[in-house]
Parts: C-alpha cells; sequence; structure tokens
C-alpha cells in the first residue's frame, strides 16, 4: 500500500493509492462536516445537502449526472454520518477524468433548484417515515439520542418531517457556504491510478472551492439512560450498550478485541449462548463506533417480547463473565478475525479509498495496514479485561421498541 499526498493552494488536500493489478478505480470527496456540525436549527441539513448534490449541476441534470457514470458501467453514491459526508464514485480506470469530474461537480456547482429541492423534500420525509417503519433501524437511532442526550452527536441525522418541511433552498446554499471549506475536504482515490493525472484533474476544479474558518462543534459527551418506544411488533428490539472510546483514543483496538468476542460472528460468546444454546434470537451482535470526543459500545438484540427479560440477563450475564472466564485463545481468535478483515479489504479499491479517507480526516495522517496489525497483535487478555471494567463501569443505555411491560426495571436492576 503505498499511499501518496498533495495539498492545493485552496487547502484541499489529495491522497492516492496506487494498484497496478487494479482495473476497477475508486474516486471520493470526503467532507469532516456531518450532522454533529448542525445547530438546533439546522438539523437535517447536511444529509439534505448530499441528496441536494445529485439533483443538478451548472452543467449537468439529475439524470445527466446518472447516465454519465452508468453508461460507462460506473455507479455513483453518497452518504452523511454524524462526522462526515461522501460523495463516491466506481469506475474502470479508463473512465476516472469521467468520475472525478462528476464528483467534483456536484460538490463545486450544485444547482439549487427549487422545483428540484422540493421534491427532494418529499423524497426525505420518505426516508424518515420509512426508518420509523424499520424497527432494527430505528432502535440505533433511539440508543444514539439517549447516548448523547441534548447533544448533537444524539441529533437524528435526517431530522425530523417538521425541520425539512421548514427549510428553503437558501439554508441549504448557506449551510454549504459556510460549511464546506476545501481545507475540510480530502479528495482520495484508489485502484489503478496514478498520483499526477489525480492531481492534475483536482487542479482543474479547485478554483471553485475556497478555505474559511468553519465553526467547531462543542465537545461531545456521552450521558446514557433508558428510552423505550411502545409499538405492535413481532419482535421487540433492544440495544443495551455503554460509552466507548474515541477515535483517538489507545486502547480503541483493545474495546475491538473485547466486541468481536462477544458479539462477532457464529462463534462469539452472545450468539452462541443466545441464539444456538437457548434459540432465543435470529440476530445478536455486539459494536462499537467511535467520534472525535468519544464513542459507544453495544449489543443489539431482537427477540419475541417474553424473552426480553431473559435476553438481558444473559448479556448482562455475559458482561460479567468476560472478568473470569476471558481465555487467551479467544483473544488469539478476536485478533486473527479483524486482522483478516483489515487485510481483505485491502483487495476492494473503495474500501482502501473509504479508509484513506476516514484515517486522514480522523487523525490528519495515515496508517500502513502493517502498523495496524501491530496494534492489533498488541492487545492481551490483561488489556481486554481492564478494558472491560473500563467500559461496563459507565452509565448503561438501554433503548427497546416493542410491546413489552415493565422494561424500566430491567435498566433499573442493570445499574
Amino acid at each position: 500500500m503505498h499511499i501518496r499526498t498533495s495539498r492545493l493552494n485552496n487547502g484541499l488536500t489529495v491522497a492516492t493509492d496506487s494498484i497496478d493489478r487494479f482495473e476497477s478505480a475508486s474516486v471520493g470527496i470526503f467532507v469532516n462536516i456531518g450532522s454533529v456540525n448542525e445547530s438546533n436549527s439546522q438539523s437535517g441539513l447536511s444529509h439534505f445537502l448530499e441528496h441536494m448534490a445529485f439533483k443538478g449541476t451548472n452543467r449537468r441534470t439529475a439524470l445527466e449526472i446518472s447516465q454519465a457514470i452508468e453508461s460507462v458501467g460506473g455507479h455513483i453514491n453518497a452518504y452523511t454520518s454524524k462526522e462526515i459526508t461522501a460523495y463516491h464514485a466506481k469506475i474502470l480506470k479508463a473512465n476516472l477524468d469521467l468520475a472525478i469530474d462528476i464528483v467534483a461537480d456536484i460538490i463545486s456547482d450544485s444547482k439549487f433548484d427549487e422545483i428540484e429541492f422540493n421534491k427532494e423534500k418529499s423524497v426525505i420525509i420518505q426516508e424518515i417515515k420509512q426508518l420509523n417503519d424499520t424497527p432494527d433501524d430505528l432502535v440505533f437511532d433511539m440508543f444514539q439520542a439517549k447516548c448523547f442526550d441534548g447533544e448533537q452527536l444524539g441529533a437524528q441525522i435526517l431530522g425530523s418531517e417538521e425541520e425539512i418541511n421548514s427549510y428553503t433552498s437558501a439554508d441549504l446554499e448557506n449551510y454549504l457556504k459556510t460549511k464546506y471549506s476545501a481545507d475540510k475536504m480530502i479528495l482520495c482515490a484508489s485502484g489503478g491510478i496514478n498520483h499526477d493525472d489525480v492531481l492534475s484533474l483536482a487542479e482543474n476544479f479547485s478554483s471553485k472551492l475556497t478555505s474559511f474558518n468553519v465553526d467547531q462543534p462543542d465537545e461531545q459527551k456521552y450521558k446514557g439512560g433508558f428510552v423505550f418506544k411502545k409499538k405492535d411488533l413481532e419482535q421487540t428490539h433492544l440495544i443495551l450498550g455503554f460509552e466507548g472510546c474515541s477515535n483517538s483514543d489507545s486502547w480503541k483496538y483493545d474495546l475491538c478485541v473485547l466486541s468481536a468476542i462477544l458479539g462477532a460472528g457464529m462463534s462469539s460468546r452472545l450468539f452462541q449462548e443466545v441464539r444456538e444454546k437457548r434459540g432465543l434470537v435470529y440476530s445478536i451482535f455486539s459494536f462499537m463506533s467511535n467520534y472525535r470526543d468519544t464513542g459507544t459500545f453495544g449489543v443489539y438484540a431482537g427477540c419475541e417480547d417474553n424473552n426480553v427479560q431473559e435476553v438481558i440477563n444473559i448479556i448482562r450475564c455475559e458482561f460479567d463473565r468476560i472478568f473470569e472466564t476471558l481465555r487467551e485463545d479467544e483473544v488469539h481468535k478476536a485478533k486473527t478475525q479483524i486482522n483478516a478483515s483489515l487485510l481483505m479489504g485491502l483487495e476492494s479499491s473503495s474500501s482502501r479509498m473509504e479508509r484513506m479517507a476516514h484515517q486522514f480526516l480522523q487523525h490528519k495522517k495515515f496508517f500502513t495496514p502493517q502498523e495496524i496489525t501491530e496494534k492489533i497483535n498488541a492487545v492481551t487478555k490483561k488489556s481486554v479485561i481492564e478494558v472491560a471494567h473500563r467500559v461496563f463501569s459507565s452509565v448503561p443505555t438501554l433503548a427497546v421498541i416493542g410491546n413489552v411491560n415493565g422494561i424500566e426495571k430491567l435498566y433499573e436492576a442493570f445499574q
């Protein structure tokens, strides 16, 4: 993995990872702006802006954008997260110039047509309604909101239906002009590409982007607590979690190993105990989310209403058991899993591009796979237990959606 970087006069960083054997190339512009950068009166604007980027520029209509990339067999997409917004495409390497031109066009020259703006309002509102009708997704939003109650990290990325309806196209234009500073962006390309070619293509549009001061969000703090939404469903969906670590915390690799032991894959402790031995769930897994200031660790499960108490008690029991029963072979297996996932990701230009972008925006530097592997291999049984003590001693968060009674007592018993 050989990464080359350049910084343009306007502050935009260009990073490339050339792989001669690849016939494909992935390219994207990643912006260090997400829902955490929104004020209370701007909730959902980061995501709304991402949607509008595909609704036309001064050079292309919405249809022409999709036709141009799909006519050469490529695809283009975007996403908004808590701290990053990304616009990316994957194409054959012969069409790299087209992909960069389109991605740059939608970032630097979007046209906020009033008709398209109003249509997209309806699209986003349908997306919000879809989320509310998808309990195994909604419970994650509920969990996040309770973990960071009153913090911008807890705000819904999509915004609310009322908020979306209140916005004007001028609100989006102003958000773009005050948030999308060139020095908060990185153009990444990976695959069958050449750094100098990518740099030259980036310079063609760099004059349309400028750097300026952007207000930084306040430090985000974990709160924790209990949240329940009563809904008539076939299953109750729940997440039990704690405060995790930030992107910069040195112990994030230890937590990653702990998460893998507890709930990554069919041989994990929770899958074996809750699904295989008892048949109480179809899906159960652990996860961790890392942000600039803090993070979360949690376990998701979906089960029948009358099994909720048993499932939560088993999860609690597995948390407690880790201190006395953790084995060296479990730690070794988890590290092998994580390392294998890292190395297999190197076979995808999209995965390599994403990794570059996130590393730079989070750390202002790049880490080789070897450096990351060394950190993972340095994790020990002792360090995993220490991290388990640290995480499980934080305020718990329990989010539940379903048709179950008395759930508050389960949370009270956990504290």
